[in-house]
């Protein structure tokens, strides 16, 4: 499993580059363990396959 990286991927609308070069996808969005503000964002690179899991704040959720 990959580690919690202390990196945010800045603008929430692009999707991080990998140490390769390579984009990265979302791979999966899991609630964090200890914090219910937040949850992990997993992405996976398209070329390499390797990982990186960002600890995100949640968005506030809208009501219809």
């Amino acid at each position: 499993m990959a580690v919690a990286s202390k990196r945010s991927p800045g603008d929430p609308f692009l999707l991080p580059l990998c140490a390769c070069g390579g984009p990265m996808n979302l791979a999966s969005l899991e609630p964090h363990p200890s914090r219910t503000d937040h949850e992990l964002k997993t992405f996976k690179c398209t070329l390499c396959g390797a990982q990186e899991v960002f600890d995100v704040q949640r968005r506030a959720e809208q009501k219809v």
